[in-house]
């Protein structure tokens, strides 16, 4: 690869001629006459429209005017042929998927209109999968990644289901060499998605892919399956039954890493019947027995809320499959294009309202209206004789939670323009607060509005961006956690509890950025080209596992270290984090270290080893300060500890809290926050 006097890589010129092929109706014979005709070329292609978008090597003007010229074809245009580098993971990524495109083309164009070919691409792409490394979570979180960018379907149930996820199972563990009676070529195609496999997770190994493996392969299933011919409702019925056989309790065990033995002597077909939801009733119920088989919803009157609140209705505007998805939907921007408000996660909102725990005949305040959507949900909770208020700093935003109340005859919530932090104390006392918003310290103003048997349910940042949503309630002239959940929302703002962020975009190619909030002691303007500096890489030797939780190793070093942990995330060359979004970095001054990984193999298989990559003029030492520490917290009991409990005071009384351990007393300018977490030495 071609580098710059940066040392970063040069994007080749693509060397691909482009052009837009033009099929007749019905295609006939058309793609196999075209596929003959493009014999001994290296070449691929896109199906669209009515035909193909058509790569090849060696420009090919009079091949196709000869096919046109011969009724083949009713035309063509070229173009110019953009290849989705980034996507692919970058240029040697991009080389990876060419060589399988071009191994894959000549056939899937061929074999256009046969029978069988999405379970022949199901096949293949298990076999990329295998190769690649991939355990059997980790297959199914590609089919789920897929599944995502496909609308959601309606799964067949009964024995249909039965027999699709049978068929489904069977093609995912195969050794798609050994079909017996193979097309010619197809063993071929099957070493050259398994060479890809490999050259992924060697890549993926040395840090030199910019997006995650998982998320590379699910680009690939979708070229392959657009190769294959298979419609996007049939995609979608295909990435929803990889997801349910990987992940389903009774299931997960049966995808395989392995290929099995013999591949079937017929090729199980995936009898399912769907259809793109677009019944509202169904997207709801959908959603809410998700999150009841997820865990997210458990008290029945949540459950029912959610069954039957019309999510899409606070969202207009916004795609009704969009609307209940598992994503946040962002509904305002500030002037830089920040998000500053949005409907949370459905299963955020599930978690929040689960440890707020309201009841029939309570008066709830939240803080952070938005669209009115959770105020809803809040109002069904607390019915009968319950009433909810919502706040929000937004004229804008307090009119459409109005207007979206009003229409969804939701007539005890009631959306006033207030500071979220400051509350609302005409109606006081409250038996539950709830903000959907983020702070940055406990608002103590709130406190005193907190009827003495109530609850508050706080997201809080700890220090940088890592934050949980503590669910507060008293325990004499303390407080104790009753509930804590790893949670991040959109800060507080135009109050009197102002959680105060400052993006800053890292100089150079790519989007990086990194979270810098106002009690971190940080030069901004240094860190800006701070990745540009020469590096220091090194490794801990602690492991994660498959499974493993990252959420109390970022606690704890955001308990240890002066500046917490920030968010990094987006991709650049030579950037290598240890998740395919960006990663966590500690801080000091105008220096920073950042989480990677090394994936290895030992006696109990496969691991991410965790490492540091230290920038700046104190980068090495702080890298090394990283790796102590990431010692130390593994050393005492890693992920095996006991999880942490949180206790908090205000200002006032906060000398009557302390912990034995000084580096788990956390002390912020209202509160203090004592986190007691039992570890070995």
């Amino acid at each position: 690869m071609a580098f710059d006097d940066e040392h970063l890589p040069l994007s080749p010129d693509t060397g691909w001629w482009h052009a837009s092929v033009a099929f007749p109706q019905p295609h006939k014979d058309a793609p196999r006459v075209l596929a003959t005709a493009l014999s001994g070329r290296r070449f691929h292609f896109l199906r669209k429209d009515a035909g193909v978008r058509l790569r090849t090597k060696q420009p090919a003007p009079e091949l196709l005017n000869q096919l046109v010229s011969d009724g083949v074809l009713t035309g063509w245009t070229d173009g110019i042929y953009e290849p989705e580098t980034h996507a692919f993971g970058g240029p040697e990524g991009m080389a990876v998927a060419h060589d399988v495109f071009c191994a894959d083309s000549p056939a899937a164009l061929a074999e256009t209109g046969a029978p069988g070919a999405r379970e022949r691409a199901v096949m293949l792409l298990s076999a990329m999968i295998r190769e690649a490394g991939l355990d059997p979570f980790e297959a199914g979180d590609v089919y789920d990644r897929w599944a995502t960018l496909r609308h959601p379907i309606a799964p067949p149930q009964g024995p249909a289901l039965d027999k699709a996820v049978s068929a489904m199972r069977r093609l995912m563990n195969a050794d798609a060499a050994l079909r017996p009676d193979p097309e010619a070529g197809w063993v071929e195609r099957v070493a050259a998605f398994e060479d890809a496999g490999r050259q992924l997770r060697r890549l993926a190994a040395d840090g030199r892919l910019i997006r995650g493996i998982r998320a590379v392969i699910a680009h690939h299933a979708i070229f392959a399956f657009n190769r294959a011919g298979v419609p996007v409702e049939a995609q979608a019925a295909t990435a929803w039954l990889g997801r349910h056989v990987a992940f389903s309790t009774a299931e997960g065990a049966d995808v395989s890493t392995r290929t099995s033995a013999s591949a079937d002597p017929n090729l199980p077909r995936m009898e399912t019947t769907v259809t793109p939801v677009t019944d509202p009733a169904q997207l709801r119920e959908a959603l809410a027995q998700r999150l009841v088989d997820s865990g997210h919803l458990r008290s029945q009157a949540a459950i029912d809320a959610f069954r039957t609140t019309d999510r899409h209705a606070f969202l207009p505007g916004v795609d009704l499959q969009r609307a209940y998805k598992e994503d946040a939907v962002p509904i305002k921007h500030d002037e830089h294009g920040e998000m500053i408000s949005c409907i949370s996660a459905p299963s955020v909102v599930a978690t929040q309202l689960e440890q707020l725990g309201a009841l029939p005949g309570h008066k709830v305040l939240e803080a952070g209206a938005a669209t009115g959507y959770n105020a809803a949900l809040l109002g069904k909770i607390v019915s009968p004789g319950g009433q909810v208020w919502t706040l929000d700093v937004d004229k804008d935003l307090v009119a459409g939670a109005s207007k979206h109340l009003a229409e969804a005859g939701i007539d005890n919530a009631t959306a006033v323009m207030a500071d979220g932090a400051a509350g609302l104390p005409e109606h006081a006392p409250y038996d539950r607060i709830q903000f959907t918003v983020g702070a940055g310290d406990v608002p103590a103003k709130i406190l005193e509005q907190l009827a003495p048997d109530g609850r508050l349910v706080l997201p809080m940042r700890i220090r940088g961006s890592i934050s949980r949503s503590f669910a507060f309630e008293r325990d004499g002239d303390t407080w104790k956690t009753v509930s804590c959940e790893m949670a991040t929302f959109v800060p507080l703002r135009k109050g009197v509890c102002d959680d105060v962020y400052t993006l800053v975009p890292m100089a150079g190619e790519g989007n990086v950025r990194l979270e810098t909030f106002s009690e971190q002691d940080v030069d901004r303007d240094a860190l800006r080209t701070v990745l540009d500096e020469q590096q220091t890489k090194l490794y801990t030797g602690v492991k994660f596992r498959q499974g493993s939780a990252w959420e109390w190793l970022y606690l704890y070093l955001a308990c240890v270290l002066p500046n917490g942990l920030s968010r990094l995330p987006g991709q650049r060359p030579g950037f290598t984090p240890h998740f395919g979004w960006g990663s966590m970095a500690a801080l000091d001054g105008a220096s920073l270290a950042y989480l990677t990984i090394r994936e290895g193999e030992d006696e109990n298989g496969r691991y991410w080893e965790v490492g540091v990559i230290g920038h700046g003029e104190k980068g090495r030492g702080l890298a090394e300060r990283v790796v102590d520490e990431i010692r130390a917290w593994d050393a005492s009991g890693g992920n095996d500890a006991p999880a942490p409990g949180f206790r908090m005071t205000t200002a006032e009384s906060r000398d009557r809290l302390t912990a034995n351990d000084p580096r788990f007393v956390i002390d912020k300018p209202y509160s203090r926050l004592v986190v007691d977490w039992a570890r070995k030495g």
